[in-house]
């Protein structure tokens, strides 16, 4: 499977995924499975490899530890870590994980999974890849990016990199603009399609696809939607009502790795 520095932009820098939603409340017990799928689905893109997840010490004098297989020990886990001095944010559980070998070798930078979730006020899930993560082909990338939708049920879920998003500042209004982003329908107005995007419908949402996967382009992309006056920014309210996502992927997915140009060469490269 591609690496994540063969797929996007080489010059690109600090890929990310990241799903984020308005106010749900979740206890532990609702939200262990969630992260128990999420993190099952992120190992299989390892395909075989002696990839574990750990949760991240609170002490840089302790040892990263296992995280549990079980729904149970899932389930204190995620009760014990949320902070209940957050006042209005006292209902949300704030977890990091990361994946590496067993032992895991702590002098290099791993994939990481941050999670902000089960408050009544803004949640987030992001997935931070290195640049060896094996993201695949863009209709490989696009089934993990919906697979992680389905788990969560967002307000939105993208693929960017941290390169893009600094580029992008200052280049007009605050939109969603991404290598590939799904967007719901409940959360967002529908926006008129602009000429670097492909649109696919799943659920109640869209993914929307960057033609050409580079910095350079998505920067381009939020400075057409500013131009256009298009603004793909939610008037959230204060509890999300949750999109219905079914299984499977959008038809013309299949056809995704031939109308995106993507690699290093700029060019479709399958595997």
């Amino acid at each position: 499977m591609k690496r994540a520095r063969e797929v996007l932009d080489p010059d690109s820098r600090k890929p990310f995924i990241t799903l984020s939603w308005a106010g749900r409340n979740e206890s532990a017990a609702e939200l262990a499975p969630r992260v128990e799928a999420t993190t099952d689905r992120v190992l299989a893109q390892y395909k075989g490899s002696p990839a574990v997840w750990f949760q991240s010490p609170t002490d840089l004098g302790q040892d990263p530890v296992h995280l549990p297989g079980d729904i149970p020990a899932l389930t204190d886990l995620l009760e014990d870590s949320f902070d209940r001095t957050l006042g209005d944010y006292s209902s949300r559980t704030s977890l990091s994980l990361f994946v590496d070998e067993d032992p895991p070798k702590l002098d290099r930078t791993s994939t990481s999974l941050s999670l902000a979730v089960g408050s009544g006020e803004r949640n987030t899930v992001t997935l931070r890849l290195t640049e060896d993560f094996p993201l695949g082909s863009p209709s490989q990338a696009a089934r993990l990016l919906l697979d992680l939708t389905r788990i969560w049920r967002p307000d939105s879920a993208e693929l960017m990199t941290i390169s893009a998003a600094r580029a992008a500042l200052g280049k007009g209004p605050y939109n969603h603009v991404a290598y590939m982003l799904w967007a719901s329908d409940k959360a967002y107005a529908p926006s008129p399609e602009i000429e670097g995007e492909l649109v696919l419908p799943y659920g109640e949402g869209r993914l929307h696809v960057a033609r050409e996967w580079t910095d350079q382009a998505v920067v381009a992309l939020f400075e057409e939607l500013g131009r256009s006056g298009t603004h793909r920014a939610s008037a959230e309210s204060n509890l999300q009502e949750p999109p219905h996502l079914k299984e499977g992927y959008p038809d013309q997915l299949t056809d995704l790795d031939s109308l995106v140009s993507w690699g290093s060469s700029g060019t479709p490269r399958l595997d």
